[in-house]
């Protein structure tokens, strides 16, 4: 009988958070980054996917002091997300969560594509009457 080479079996590459403290997220629009020209404040965001219309540059806000975070999630798949005020494009699918929230003080629920609903990211809703904003994976969202 030939010898048959095999690949070694896929190990998923597990990666754990130390535990943080973590504050209530305070949103601060005066902090978002600020656009040079009307035209940029008009930059359409679109889905990677169908190009539909999610939301715009200029309905970037700052959650904890930045715009843009890194998370993992507790399967250890790491996403780079964007704040925004407001993702008309997009529609909140399912329950609301707390459970490994990224942003302390708020309830999480995921947020589809509104056209092809491909999944871009989750809209986080204030528990204690705070704003909702949603964090959208930067990578599902492409500039018009």
């Amino acid at each position: 009988m030939p010898f048959i080479a095999t690949k070694p079996p896929r190990q998923r590459n597990r990666r754990f958070l130390r535990p943080i403290q973590l504050r209530p997220a305070q949103v601060d629009a005066s902090a978002a980054p600020q656009e040079q020209s009307t035209d940029d404040e008009q930059q359409g965001l679109l889905c990677s996917t169908c190009r539909s219309l999610i939301t715009r540059e200029d309905q970037a806000i700052s959650i904890n002091g930045r715009h843009q975070h890194a998370f993992f999630n507790p399967a250890g798949i790491a996403f780079e997300i964007r704040c925004f005020q407001s993702a008309p494009g997009v529609r909140p699918q399912g329950a609301t969560s707390i459970e490994f929230s990224w942003f302390a003080g708020h309830a999480w629920q995921i947020a589809l594509c509104a056209t092809c609903r491909t999944h871009l990211g989750w809209r986080f809703a204030g528990l204690a009457g705070s704003s909702a904003f949603y964090g959208l994976i930067a990578s599902r969202l492409r500039s018009s």
